[in-house]
């Protein structure tokens, strides 16, 4: 099994914990990203899944159907994205709750999938995901630290599994004893891709799932964002640095992929897939 997953986390520049407490204007949007990912993933016949803020889908429910009637999958990224690791637990149940019927009520599908902001999830609030009836969570990133899943089965490395439920890891390399980030997101915007394609081909060697995060505002084609007056000069570069270059390491890393024989899955399907799978695997039972 060679399987690369592909996915956005469906969000306007402003949720970005960069700015949070900022005075930001959100009026001035950069979801045309979502657009212009969706144009990558047609011209390469890639269906890739969707971690939707609901606070913006009613505003983009034409596009959120749209990408729905593409064969994409749908899933939850809470409600305004307040990292659920400073919410109660009753807190984060309501969180859950809503962001997803919110979902459902607007696009008329019924939600599987969750992803925490910023990854921000620990064991409890994991359980809280099951036990709202999510059948899988992407938001375990060892580089943000360990999670306790010592009682799921582990049928492929990176795939963790808990009766039907299946926690998805976000791809890192486990080099000189720390954890390099390969997985997308403002790494691949960032750095060179050189030195990008040279630390996925390391854990393409190693690994048989692949998985990508990114943003609308890392494929936004506008350029002006109206950034709040105090916002410093590191932060104005960490966001600005390499957004002009993103679609065309996204074209290359997906060639790269295909070049290495991995096909392409929402986690939706590749649950189902190791569900499947994993009907025969005792330590899975």
């Amino acid at each position: 099994m060679k399987v690369a997953v592909l996915s956005m986390d469906t969000e306007d520049w402003y949720h970005l914990d960069y700015f949070h407490g900022m005075r930001c204007d959100k009026s001035y949007s950069l979801l045309d990203g979502i657009s212009n990912y969706c144009e990558v993933l047609a011209e390469h016949d890639i269906k890739s899944t969707f971690f939707v803020l609901s606070e913006i889908a009613y505003a983009t429910k034409t596009l959120l159907s749209d990408i729905v009637k593409q064969g994409h999958d749908i899933s939850v990224h809470g409600w305004g994205h307040t990292r659920p690791l400073v919410m109660s637990t009753d807190e984060f149940r309501e969180d859950l709750d809503r962001s997803r019927k919110a979902l459902e009520d607007i696009l008329g599908i019924s939600v599987q999938g969750y992803r925490a902001p910023c990854f921000s999830l620990d064991r409890k609030r994991l359980d809280l995901v099951r036990e709202a009836g999510f059948k899988y969570d992407s938001s375990y990133l060892p580089l943000y630290g360990k999670m306790n899943l010592s009682d799921f089965c582990e049928p492929v490395p990176g795939v963790y599994r808990l009766g039907d439920f299946c926690e998805f890891e976000i791809s890192s390399l486990s080099l000189a004893g720390k954890n390099i980030p390969v997985a997308g997101g403002g790494y691949l915007r960032i750095f060179p891709w050189v030195l990008m394609r040279s630390l996925i081909k390391a854990y393409l060697k190693k690994h048989s799932i692949y998985t990508l995060y990114i943003h609308p505002f890392e494929l936004s084609s506008r350029t002006d964002v109206p950034l709040p007056s105090e916002v410093g000069r590191a932060t104005r570069m960490r966001f600005s640095l390499g957004r002009k270059s993103t679609k065309r390491k996204l074209f290359k890393l997906i060639c790269l992929l295909k070049s290495e024989g991995f096909r392409f899955k929402t986690f939706r399907d590749l649950r189902d897939e190791i569900l499947t799978q994993g009907v025969n695997d005792a330590s899975c039972k």
